[in-house]
């Protein structure tokens, strides 16, 4: 019975070791979190340029939001199956964390701003509500996010570009 338990038990290591993703490159460590983030970034970009120009049907709307929360999901998983690398400054679980407010944002948050963008008099003074508390909220993890970034690339000796997909952001 013993033997068993422990034949199990090194299965279950095995099958999480393989799953986990090694990445020993700083650049290409550092790009793997950029690029999980841009993939979230592209769909979310994709939902608030649908609010300028609301569909007739919210159903159109609320597809969207469903690939941005999948996009999340995927995100978070990738995140968590990627092993840190030596000196990483928390990284890892700063883009976790990132990752898992916006799916929050994403559940909890644009679904009460989509209803409320498809009444017939939308409450302006409650989208401000939810729209500074998501902001405030995100540049919180965000800035956690930045400071290990610049922090594993100023001990990597990695250059950090500006990123377009911020510049888009930033521009609305």
């Amino acid at each position: 019975m013993m033997n068993k338990f422990r034949y199990t038990l090194l299965l279950l290591f095995i099958a999480f070791t393989a799953s986990a993703q090694t990445i020993t490159e700083p650049v290409e460590y550092n790009d793997y979190f950029v690029n999980n983030q841009n993939k979230i970034g592209n769909e979310l970009l994709k939902l608030i340029g649908m609010f300028d120009n609301l569909p007739e049907d919210k159903a159109i709307v609320n597809a969207q939001l469903k690939k941005v929360i999948a996009e999340c999901d995927n995100a978070i998983a990738a995140v968590k199956s990627i092993k840190p690398i030596e000196n990483e400054f928390s990284l890892r679980v700063n883009s976790q964390n990132l990752f898992e407010f916006y799916k929050t944002t994403m559940s909890d948050d644009y679904p009460l701003l989509i209803d409320e963008l498809y009444k017939p008099a939308p409450d302006m003074e409650k989208l401000n509500v939810v729209l500074l508390k998501v902001q405030d909220g995100e540049a919180i993890v965000d800035k956690k996010f930045q400071e290990a970034q610049k922090q594993f690339a100023t001990f990597h000796k990695i250059e950090l570009e500006e990123n377009k997909l911020q510049e888009e952001f930033d521009g609305d």
